[in-house]
């Protein structure tokens, strides 16, 4: 061949070589492998008051973004925890051994993440829990570098609210709680924020979900001189009913409602009992929205629903943290990977109050500038003193 052909054989193989590598480049730059991403919420059951309004918001996200986390297709695998910590962790294994999820916003209480996290750690792909319990982001936990919170961690939740009654004159409270990991530990560590924030736990009262008639509990209250009442109640049926026990006792103090019941299903069952009590809630959807949970209202309200309270925030963290993880990730997504790159999270785009930021330290994405005091006036949980 002769050396001028030879030359210009050798430029043409060199062309065809770089085309079949740059060629499958050129297009996994235009779309990137799908992945399966699992949603595991309380559907039915006690905390269904949170986890369907979850689902509702994590659809219309989905929705708004036609399915789409940049050039990649991000699929979604739903399945009912049922308020079970049982189910919580089959629903978790069913979506990673059949489903091939590469992570999971859920499940939605804290004693289902407490249950799955074996799971999670074992077949190695991270939760993303929409609950305050404490417990879940311990670092004692074998499970911990799995779990990330996009909740409030309760004690940052519990100690605001203190903080709060404090300053409003309070020096005896008595605490009622819910007899589940959320309920417990939130009273155990108002116990521990006595001293440092100046005031006594007169009296500590756990409920089972059900409870009807809470007469004794507040009779047990009145008679031991609280000034004030912390509820740590996520279960608008029990704190409602803790409400008509306080009517029907005249027990007549000030009283504090945890996060969990920062919810319009709250207002609904306390009706006109309701007036007046101070909630903490994570943002304001309802009544007045900062300008990002101002966009969350408008996608929610595009897919034909109202904000019912806190709850529609924690999933669309849980939705935003995901689609910033895989936006990071270039080709196929494995649940190590998921997991990785959630560790390097921070300031990244959110819908609700405060800066973001996960590391390896710290799995609890959201702190105390995401919270806010309200007051339920006229069927609305307004902020402050509004």
């Amino acid at each position: 061949m002769h050396s001028t052909t030879k030359r210009a054989f050798a430029r043409w193989a060199s062309a065809v070589a770089a085309a079949a590598v740059l060629g499958p480049v050129s297009a996994w730059a235009q779309a990137q492998p799908p992945v399966k991403v699992g949603v595991v919420l309380s559907l039915s059951g006690p905390a269904a008051v949170f986890g369907l309004p979850e689902r509702d918001a994590v659809n219309a996200l989905h929705k708004e973004f036609g399915g789409m986390v940049g050039d990649r297709r991000m699929d979604l695998v739903f399945c009912d925890d049922k308020t079970n910590p049982t189910e919580a962790a089959r629903c978790v294994t069913q979506l990673i051994n059949d489903e091939k999820v590469v992570a999971i916003l859920g499940p939605g209480t804290g004693g289902g993440i407490l249950a799955a996290g074996p799971i999670a750690d074992r077949l190695k792909v991270p939760l993303l829990g929409p609950a305050g319990t404490v417990a879940v982001t311990d670092k004692a936990n074998n499970f911990h570098p799995w779990v990330f919170r996009v909740a409030i961690n309760d004690m940052v939740g519990v100690e605001t609210l203190l903080r709060e009654a404090v300053k409003n004159g309070a020096k005896k409270i008595g605490v009622i709680y819910q007899e589940d990991a959320y309920g417990k530990f939130g009273s155990d560590h108002a116990q521990k924020l006595g001293k440092e924030l100046g005031f006594t736990v007169a009296e500590t009262l756990g409920a089972p979900y059900t409870a009807t008639d809470l007469t004794p509990h507040v009779t047990k209250m009145r008679n031991a001189g609280v000034d004030a009442v912390f509820m740590q109640l996520s279960v608008s049926s029990l704190g409602a009913s803790f409400l008509k026990a306080v009517n029907q006792v005249g027990l007549k103090v000030p009283l504090y409602g945890n996060s969990g019941l920062a919810q319009k299903s709250f207002i609904d069952a306390a009706g006109p009992l309701g007036e007046g009590v101070r909630v903490l809630s994570i943002g304001n959807l309802a009544y007045d929205p900062t300008p990002p949970e101002q966009r969350l209202v408008e996608i929610l309200g595009k897919s034909g629903f109202k904000p019912q309270g806190w709850a529609e925030i924690v999933a669309a963290n849980g939705y935003m943290a995901i689609a910033a993880a895989l936006k990071k990730i270039q080709g196929p997504v494995t649940g190590q990977q998921m997991r990785d790159t959630i560790e390097t999270l921070c300031g990244f785009e959110t819908m609700s109050m405060g800066k973001a930021c996960f590391s390896k330290d710290n799995r609890d994405g959201w702190g105390a500038d995401a919270l806010v005091v309200t007051t339920i006036r006229g069927g609305q949980f307004r902020s402050g003193a509004k």
